[in-house]
């Protein structure tokens, strides 16, 4: 039987937060005022490819092998949602940001978000917890356009996740195991309604905005996990394993 409640799910993400904020502060004091900045990755997606799998096997796989001061953590869209609506965790995590990089995120914010959308003060409380999250490190941020919100910092690796559309409309048949017609209908559906995100919220994209791009039908989360944890450790082989 499943025991798992709802106040039991926020007790423990509020814990993984509070220990992943306690973690930032105990490594920046080691850094004795050197500004060591640590690597983040973001994860964008054709719809029906497996992004959240992957985020997690991502950071099983560097926690593990690099053993950080810092846990690697995965953040999906419905996390970022709810941790943005939680005014004592977006506090939290937004206070980990020193002055600067704060009026940093403020300026870059009024250039890239459509002040005309009634929404966009909701939306921008989330932008401010992902770039928060981005500028404290080792974080992995799937959806919510983070790879346009984090791109005015250097330290992150942006991930694009593709597929052929049948292979997408077969894997969301089997995932919610509907029928191919209506995995279809609902591949369509949900590529209108993140084209309408974008154009929404963000005044511009940039032409090429991603680092490495992923063919998810010819690799699985594991091999993904791979490639991209070689990414990093190429990028960022110097602050990427911190004892």
């Amino acid at each position: 039987m499943n025991t798992t409640t709802p106040s039991t799910v926020r007790i423990s993400r509020e814990a993984r937060i509070a220990a992943s904020v306690a973690a930032w502060h105990k490594f920046r004091e080691r850094q004795q005022h050197v500004p060591a900045r640590l690597p983040f990755v973001t994860i964008s997606r054709q719809y029906g490819c497996e992004a959240f799998g992957l985020a997690v096997q991502l950071a099983d796989l560097l926690n593990k092998r690099c053993q950080p001061a810092v846990p690697w953590a995965s953040y999906d869209r419905e996390v970022l949602d709810r941790v943005s609506a939680e005014l004592n965790l977006n506090r939290e995590i937004v206070a980990c940001m020193d002055g600067r990089r704060r009026s940093e995120m403020i300026e870059f914010f009024d250039t890239l978000l459509n002040r005309k959308v009634d929404e966009v003060v909701l939306f921008r409380k989330i932008a401010e917890v992902i770039c928060s999250l981005a500028t404290n490190g080792h974080t992995i941020l799937v959806g919510r356009g983070s790879y346009l919100l984090t791109r005015s910092l250097n330290t992150g690796l942006h991930v694009r996740l593709i597929a052929p559309r049948p292979w997408r409309i077969q894997r969301i048949a089997s995932w919610k195991n509907i029928s191919l017609k209506d995995a279809e209908k609902d591949v369509e559906h949900c590529e209108i309604q993140r084209d309408t995100f974008l154009k929404t919220f963000f005044l511009q994209q940039p032409p090429n905005p991603f680092d490495l791009i992923l063919e998810n039908s010819a690799f699985n989360v594991h091999q993904m996990a791979e490639i991209i944890f070689t990414a990093l450790a190429a990028r960022f082989s110097s602050v990427l394993v911190e004892d």
